[in-house]
């Protein structure tokens, strides 16, 4: 198994709860196209201090090749191409669980 946490912080103003959700509905979609996916959680920062970041993505993959897969899954491409240009910041993170 494979923990894959991605956090960003976007422009400032910028997200909001309707992209909150659109971020929770991609992933559902996500998610569910792969059986390799095994659990997704969005989480949104609920604490406004200047070295928060404002959304995690938090994803138990059955191992590193369906992190391959997805990144390239449409859906995903779709979501960065809409987001990625706000995005100031972002981190990636994997272990093995």
């Amino acid at each position: 198994m494979l923990k894959h946490f991605v956090i960003f912080t976007f422009e400032k103003d910028f997200f909001k709860e309707e992209h909150y959700k659109e971020y929770c509905e991609a992933f559902a979609k996500i998610k569910n196209a792969f059986d390799g996916i095994k659990d997704v959680k969005i989480h949104k920062n609920c604490v406004d201090r200047p070295a928060n970041m404002d959304l995690m993505i938090e994803m138990d993959l059955e191992d590193e090749s369906v992190l391959g897969q997805y990144l390239n899954y449409p859906e995903h491409v779709r979501m960065g191409e809409k987001y990625n240009p706000h995005v100031t910041n972002r981190v990636s993170f994997d272990y093995k669980m």
